[in-house]
């Protein structure tokens, strides 16, 4: 397994790291153990990860009976890696390199073995191909067992996980101890498991299970036991756990209602605390609960309630609903909630340090095509005056039921004269809404709860004129003038011009989907006044 130390005439040489595909000789790859110590002298503080505390000294490793030296590694030179880059950029070249390449060819760093362990083989698969870019290698496992019997310490040669989630679900990347210094701190894996630089995600002692030999690449299946330290360093030569730091973890807990003799309705895990990983394990667990409990392909209705901790903040509510044809367990249902935005601003905003505290999501499960689905639109006639108020017709389709017409009364802008105006009548979760610029985190926060419902037909009319957004403010219907003159005095991206809108809500008794569109030809002379009314 990674990280595996590697020993040269009893002197401790460094730590396997990379091999070739279906090799059958043992020849492998190693990373220097010189370039492994020289991550033991970055700086390390627990304010260096949000959430995190110092643990009291306990004796938390087995350190090696001398520090190793350059002196002694068998004579090997330092090894110069490339180097490391923060997580989101590593993410994306790791996934334009996988684009670009169809199969690996030659030496192959050793991929990180990611336990899953309670999820359904479709939610695996989905976790597996989100995961492979980062350099894991998913596999299916169990839980987690007793920690009876189990490791309660670090020592080289032993297995180490990093807890990426645990509970009723588990996921845990596996690896080797490579070496632990006299402080207790551990090297392992002779490689970067993500490359994300400076981290906290929470780490384990693991016991090995089984030893998966295979051409392709063996691996070792294990499972965590002692919940032990964080890893704080992800670099290029090796990973560094420090086992008198306590990470943070997010309690997650997911309710599904609705579903009439489902043996298991309500899920909680930990998971780890980090702007990449967090929001991809929640979805994951979120469909691998509604899959287990209520999988079936049919037309339902879901409702979600979600409470996102913030910290720093209050937690912050969403109570969302929509529809779908194909079963309450296909992933389109959960990628659009808003409490994913919510995840994204706690962790990533512009204006203050905060992160994810708890989520708690309960999903109430209607299986019911009750909802109205929105066919057409028309008007008596195409040709309006400006500044009138004309009748919109939409047709409303229920199943076996007659189509219903609902009217909506929308009025004209005088400044449409001699235009056409555009027309949508959309189910309200489908209609954008102009936010003004962001200036502090509360504003994101605010931002995600200005939407329209679900359960609202909203029918918009797309205006002539231009609006610009500002930061607490939006201003729209600007003259031309005034437009040049605000786009001089603020030249940020957000100052772009939009097309302004003026939107009719409707509420409607239950969830509304689909939409559709029409045009309005706007005369330039009201017929009254060419009869000289």
């Amino acid at each position: 397994m990674s990280g595996s130390p590697i020993y040269l005439d009893g002197r401790l040489a460094g730590a396997y790291a990379y091999g070739w595909s279906y090799g059958t000789d043992p020849v492998v790859g190693v990373t220097p153990i010189a370039n492994m110590l020289a991550e033991l002298k970055r700086p390390v503080r627990p304010d260096m990860f949000p959430g995190a505390r110092s643990l009291p000294d306990r004796p938390s490793a087995k350190a090696a009976p001398e520090e190793p030296s350059t002196e002694r590694l068998a004579g090997l030179p330092p090894f110069h890696g490339e180097h490391e880059v923060d997580a989101l950029s590593a993410i994306r070249a790791l996934q334009d390199k996988r684009a670009r390449t169809q199969a690996p060819v030659g030496l192959q760093r050793a991929t990180t073995p990611v336990m899953l362990g309670g999820f359904t083989d479709s939610v695996a698969h989905m976790l597996a191909e989100e995961l492979e870019p980062l350099g894991f290698m998913a596999t299916q496992s169990s839980t987690g067992g007793s920690t009876q019997g189990g490791p309660n310490r670090f020592e080289p040669g032993g297995a180490i996980a990093v807890e990426l989630a645990r509970g009723d679900i588990s996921m845990i990347g596996v690896g080797t101890v490579t070496h632990v210094d006299r402080g207790g701190r551990v090297l392992a894996f002779g490689h970067p498991m993500m490359g994300a630089g400076a981290t906290g995600l929470p780490t384990a002692t693991a016991r090995v299970l089984h030893v998966l030999v295979s051409e392709l690449r063996s691996f070792k299946i294990a499972e965590a036991v002692h919940p032990l330290g964080a890893l704080v360093q992800d670099r290029q030569p090796a990973i560094v756990v420090a086992p008198d730091i306590a990470p943070a973890r997010i309690p997650v807990r997911v309710k599904v209602n609705g579903v009439e003799g489902a043996p298991k309705t309500e899920w909680n895990i930990e998971v780890a605390s980090h702007r990449i990983l967090t929001p991809t394990i929640v979805f994951g667990m979120i469909v691998n609960a509604v899959k287990s409990t209520a999988g079936d392909t049919a037309d339902v209705i879901v409702r979600a309630r979600s409470k996102v901790g913030i910290e720093g903040h209050a937690v912050v509510s969403l109570d969302e609903r929509g529809f779908s044809p194909m079963g309450a367990a296909s992933p389109g249902v959960f990628s659009q909630l808003r409490m994913f935005a919510l995840m994204e601003a706690a962790f990533a905003n512009a204006f203050e340090s905060s992160r994810v505290t708890s989520v708690d999501l309960e999903l109430d499960i209607e299986f019911s095509r009750e909802v109205f689905q929105i066919t057409d639109a028309s008007v008596a006639y195409d040709e309006v005056d400006p500044g009138e108020e004309v009748t919109i017709y939409v047709r409303l389709r229920r199943v076996d039921q007659r189509d219903t017409i609902r009217a909506v009364k929308v009025r004209v802008p005088e400044s449409a004269a001699g235009r056409t105006v555009k027309v949508t009548v959309a189910a309200g979760n489908l209609v954008p809404i102009e936010q003004p610029r962001a200036g502090s985190l509360g504003d994101l926060i605010a931002q995600t709860q200005r939407r329209y419902p679900a359960t609202s037909l909203v029918t918009v009319l797309q205006m002539p004129t231009r609006g610009l957004r500002f930061e607490g403010h939006v201003v729209d219907s600007l003259p031309p003038s005034a437009l040049n003159s605000l786009q001089l005095v603020s030249s940020s991206e957000d100052s772009r011009p939009f097309i302004t809108q003026s939107r009719t809500e409707i509420k409607m008794p239950q969830v509304v989907i689909g939409g559709t569109k029409l045009a309005l030809r706007v005369r330039q002379v009201a017929r009254g006044r060419l009869l000289g009314e």
